[in-house]
């Protein structure tokens, strides 16, 4: 429509050129008005750099004069175009607006195309905030007109025409239904099944019409309220193909989503031999009814055969796709109202003859309803009817209330039309079904027999015989063709029935392959299981896997052919259906995440719980065992995506509840006051990216594994974008999941070590769940690194003292440090999803570096030069082997040589089995207990649990010996820890030996010499410090002496002097770690975390 405000702009063009709709937004009347930037520089751009010229929309009136701007035109003379002529020469489109804005100002006005599958991984159509903040370059501005015009530019249509055929045939292909064809029909002619004309009636002869009204109610009631909460979740927001299952693992997550997935396929399987096995009853009883004739035995056998040749026709039709299918079920539909038709007239004109009233059939009489109002239980199949098992037997009269929505891809608009067609084809079929049942109530009685003289004329297949075979049962208790006779024309009964039954089964086989390519398409189990059922073959991509999958699992209940059985197991499954579809209603508005705003308002939460609640207790009922195997099944598969970790994120209601539940937690503990029983280890690890020192990693989560918090910091000296950062924490969090880490990962840049540290002590955490131990590698490179990096690693350690929390630092003799080696790692992920199929217990047991995913990509600070790309091979380890001893384990570069065991140990050291040898803890200091405590948490975990704890400590003097030894046993026994050996040293201040003193000068002679800003350890420093040098000289020889063949060693810190000795204090704590197997130095902060009152 054209806009008034527009057409006297565009009076001086040609006549040939029409308004575009682009010109009437949403109906209103727009102007254009020119915006003058001001001269003031705006953020991110240049002091000489302004905003071009923008066009603004905003209602107007016809009355408001129209503002022309300068344009450049062919002839690169200046024209003033209002607003209309400018639109037409910008091709007069939204989109040339859009293009135009962003081209301009790099920003974008709200669209429906910015907020399509935001929740999966793709390149954002918004530019970034640094990307709005940066200066636009001049060719932005200066080019704003050159781009108008390029945006005048009409493309030309270009391709082969397609034919009328094939247009057609992508038309069937592609064929969208509305909310009847594709959801009222469908529902009604699934739901309207077998039960209605094989079961209703005998039904109403067990239960008595008052039950039966009951069960009616009872079904409906749990069927209407799921139907509510169906609509609910389908109208809160965009819904793709595969239904039910869809929107239960996009609401609950995939580990329930996934596993009730499954076990809707097995029930919709179910339902369809269901009918199937119905449609051969039929057949079968047309068939001795007009012919008297039978294929092997005229029971159970003939049953298997004809629901076998049912189903490999349902299969085949499959093929055709579901437009053909929705025409059949429209037919289907027309046949189903004669037939309904036929049987209310029947009911209504009475009997014909004598036969029929000897059969039970009397018209209607009112004394009749009375009579059979009450119940009459009786012996069906040798067993005894009550009202459990009737309701078992009709409730798969109710279960199509999803045949629907499970073909939500094929549905024009799945919001509006899954609400609309599911709750009013629950109205109608169950009114149907009450009117069926009060008319079989009214016109038949519960007991009837007829007398004939020859068993050739015996008709129907389901009467029972008495004592000579003369006498046969009728009425509601025994005839199940009880609708047939009541029809005015009973082959019409017959017709309507097979369609019934037929349309049922061919809806709900139709259905599983679809569920099952959804499943497929999503990755949530191994490629085996479902992976090869997803594939897809022919121009429409027909999944023929999951269609003769569907049929073998169809057929394994057709081959049951007891009709009641089957009704049995499909109660059960689809309850459990029903469950979980309330259920996430209930958990999505008990949360309320702030996605959840569904359009359909007429459901209530706590009327989905409770009707959750009745579809679990009616499953108990029916059959326990039945039962308890469904809720196996469910769990099953629910473990087995919970175990796999599928990468996907769907904003699922579980995870609103783990944040909520976390956040309630944090603000609970908040409150709540520090008891020393209750200290765990909370460690901030310098790991720098986590791939460079892998090792450092595992032996700070072997602490706190299961137990506490870790976080793994990177620090960057320089400033990084926001981009790199993420990127950096993207690397992290990858490596942290490749190796089933359970941590966290903080990137601080723009600012030295230690300053970076003490921001992330003062600001990592919330409330008490914030880091208490500092822990970082040993600074093997002390000897040779400039004056500002050893500064800033002392100074660290400073910090972590003066932020009251403990530091702990943790050397391996051949360094933590693995960036050399691993910098250049590829593709680490790429072998990830093959791996999840193998049983491993550790996805890091296997490390093929040439394969890696880019985890330590190159960054400026990481780099070193000749870094040579490595290939490391570590063998699986199977999680169920019983031998889980010694491994071989290679590591081989490029060329195939094998790697020095220095590397394989820096790698996995901390993940190996150890041997029985001992961790000794050297406790010089009471710093609280935590030197004590960490060595004990290792010495818990299984690949430390064969190792024995030796406690070091020392004496005042030898007299002091013995009760010192005394003292402490009682102390450690009091802490209930279990240990080994327990060496009390009296003679730690003893003299140093002169080898030792020779090699420590050696150690220190390079920081003698005089430098720039003079001698680093002045002769001064060394006579103040005298003592304390020679007691850690001391402290070596013991260490060498006692734990130079422990797998562990962990010794009290010492605590650094404030002033410029840091290269003397880095001198100590050479003299306590060098040449030692991994020892691990830490300081607690004076406060206790261990106790020994309970």
């Amino acid at each position: 429509m054209d806009n008034p405000a527009f057409e006297n702009s565009m009076e001086s063009h040609s006549s040939s050129e029409k308004a575009h709709p682009a010109s009437d937004i949403l109906g209103k009347k727009v102007r254009v008005r020119k915006l003058t930037p001001k001269i003031t520089p705006m953020y991110g751009m240049g002091p000489t750099e302004v905003l071009p010229t923008l066009l603004e929309v905003s209602p107007t009136t016809e009355k408001d004069e129209e503002i022309k701007r300068p344009v450049m035109n062919k002839r690169n003379s200046l024209e003033y175009l209002g607003p209309s002529a400018l639109i037409q020469k910008g091709r007069a489109s939204a989109a040339s607006f859009r293009q135009l804005l962003r081209n301009v100002s790099r920003d974008v006005i709200p669209s429906i195309e910015n907020y399509r599958i935001s929740y999966q991984k793709q390149t954002s159509v918004r530019p970034t905030l640094q990307d709005l903040c940066n200066p636009l370059p001049s060719s932005a501005v200066a080019n704003e007109q050159v781009v108008i015009q390029n945006l005048s530019e009409t493309p030309t249509e270009s391709g082969p025409k397609m034919t009328e055929e094939i247009v057609n045939e992508i038309k069937k292909e592609d064929v969208k239904f509305g909310w009847i064809e594709g959801v009222l029909i469908r529902n009604m002619m699934t739901i309207w099944n077998v039960i209605l004309f094989l079961r209703l009636s005998w039904v109403v002869g067990q239960a008595g019409l008052g039950e039966t009204l009951v069960i009616i109610g009872i079904s409906t009631f749990i069927t209407l309220v799921t139907a509510l909460s169906m609509s609910a979740i389908s109208t809160n927001g965009e819904i793709g193909g595969g239904g039910t299952y869809f929107v239960l693992s996009r609401i609950l997550g995939p580990e329930f989503g996934g596993s009730i997935g499954v076990i809707f396929t097995i029930a919709s399987a179910m339902d369809s031999s269901l009918n199937a096995v119905g449609f051969a009853q039929i057949v079968q009883d047309m068939m001795k009814e007009y012919g008297g004739l039978i294929i092997v035995d005229g029971g159970d056998n003939d049953i298997r055969i004809i629901g076998t040749l049912t189903m490999l026709f349902i299969c085949t039709f499959c093929g055709f796709g579901s437009y053909y299918e929705t025409k059949m079920k429209n037919i289907m539909l027309l046949i189903m109202m004669i037939s309904l038709s036929n049987f209310v007239a029947g009911s209504i004109m009475g009997p014909s003859e004598d036969l029929e009233k000897s059969k039970g059939f009397t018209g209607y009489r009112m004394n009749l309803i009375s009579e059979n109002w009450k119940p009459a239980y009786s012996i069906t199949d040798g067993h005894l009817q009550n009202f459990v098992s009737v309701f078992s037997v009709y409730f798969p009269a109710s279960i199509g209330i999803l045949s629907g929505a499970n073909v939500s891809g094929k549905l024009k608009n799945p919001n509006s039309a899954i609400p609309k067609g599911t709750i009013l084809a629950i109205i109608i079929c169950s009114s149907v079904y009450a009117g069926v049942a009060i008319i079989c109530a009214a016109t038949m009685e519960r007991e009837a027999a007829e007398i004939v003289a020859n068993l050739s004329n015996v008709t129907y297949l389901d009467r029972f015989s008495l004592a000579n075979g003369t006498e046969y049962k009728f009425g509601l208790h025994h005839d199940y063709q009880a609708m047939s006779l009541i029809s005015a024309f009973a082959p019409l009964n017959y017709l309507g029935c097979i369609s019934a039954t037929f349309s049922s089964a061919l809806s709900e086989f139709v259905s599983c392959p679809e569920l099952l390519k959804v499943i497929a398409a999503d990755n949530l189990y191994p490629y085996w299981m479902v992976g090869c059922l997803g594939i897809g073959y022919g121009k429409s991509k027909l999944p023929i896997n999951a269609i003769a999958f569907t049929f073998l699992l169809s057929m394994a209940f057709v081959l049951i052919a007891k009709l009641d059985t089957i009704a049995l197991l499909i109660s059960d499954f689809f309850l459990a259906t029903f469950a979980l579809i309330n259920f996430s209603t209930f958990h999505v508005s008990l949360i309320k995440p702030m996605g959840w705003r569904p359009t359909f308002k007429y459901y209530n939460k706590w009327l989905s719980l409770l009707t959750g609640i009745l579809s679990i207790a009616s499953m108990i009922l029916m059959s326990l065992p039945l039962a308890i195997v469904t809720i196996v099944v469910i769990l099953f598969f629910y473990l087995l995506v919970l175990y796999r970790k599928p990468e996907v994120n769907w904003g699922s209601s579980t995870q609103a509840q783990t944040y909520r539940a976390a956040l309630t937690s944090v603000q609970q503990l908040v409150h709540i006051e520090e008891h020393v029983k209750n200290y765990r280890p909370q460690i901030l690890v310098l790991t720098g990216l986590p791939t460079t020192r892998p090792a450092l990693v595992d032996f700070a989560y072997l602490i706190c594994k299961n137990n506490s918090l870790m976080i793994s910091a990177n620090i960057v000296q320089e400033r990084l974008t926001f981009e790199k950062r993420s990127k950096l924490q993207q690397k992290a969090y990858k490596y942290l999941r490749f190796a089933n880490i359970k941590g966290f990962c903080s990137v601080a840049d723009n600012s030295n070590l230690h300053t970076s540290v003490a921001s992330m002590l003062g600001l990592t955490g919330l409330g008490k769940v914030k880091p208490n131990i500092l822990m970082m590698g040993y600074k093997n490179d002390w000897l040779t690194c400039d004056r500002k990096s050893l500064d800033d690693y002392v100074l660290t350690i400073h910090t972590g003292f003066e932020m009251n929390v403990a530091v702990a630092i943790l050397r391996l003799q051949e360094g933590l440090d693995c960036t050399e080696i691993l910098a250049d790692i590829d593709d680490l992920m790429k072998s990830k999803s093959s791996e999840q199929n193998s049983t491993i217990t550790n996805p890091m047991r296997m490390v093929t570096m040439s394969s890696f995913e880019t985890i330590a990509e190159s960054e400026s600070t990481d780099q070193v030069e000749g870094s040579q790309k490595v290939e490391v091979g570590i063998p699986l380890q199977d999680k169920k082997s019983k031998n889980m001893k010694k491994q071989a384990i290679s590591f081989r570069d490029p060329d195939g040589n094998e790697l020095p065991k220095s590397f394989m140990n820096r790698v996995i050291f901390f993940q190996k089995k150890q041997k029985k040898d001992t961790i000794d803890v050297w406790w010089l200091s009471d710093d609280g207990g935590l030197t004590l405590l960490l060595p004990v948490i290792i010495n818990s975990r299984s690949n430390w649990s064969e190792t024995k704890l030796r406690i070091f400590c020392t004496a005042s003097g030898v007299q002091e010996l013995e009760d010192e030894k005394k003292g402490m046993a009682v102390l450690l026994s009091k802490f209930r820890i279990d240990y080994s050996d327990l060496v009390v040293i009296s003679y730690v201040n003893a003299e140093p030996k002169s080898k030792t003193k020779l090699w420590f000068d050696g150690q220190i002679r390079s920081f003698l010499q005089q430098g720039e800003s003079g001698p680093r350890i002045k002769e001064e420093d060394l006579e103040l410090f005298q003592y304390k040098t020679n007691r850690y000289l001391r402290l070596r020889e013991l260490l060498l002496s006692h734990s130079s063949d422990s797998n562990l060693v962990v010794m009290t810190l010492p605590i650094p002097p404030k002033g410029d000795f840091n290269a003397l204090y880095m001198a100590w704590l050479e003299a306590l770690t060098a040449n030692m197997p991994p020892f691990m130095l830490v300081r607690g902060n004076q406060t206790s975390v261990l106790t020994f009152y309970s």
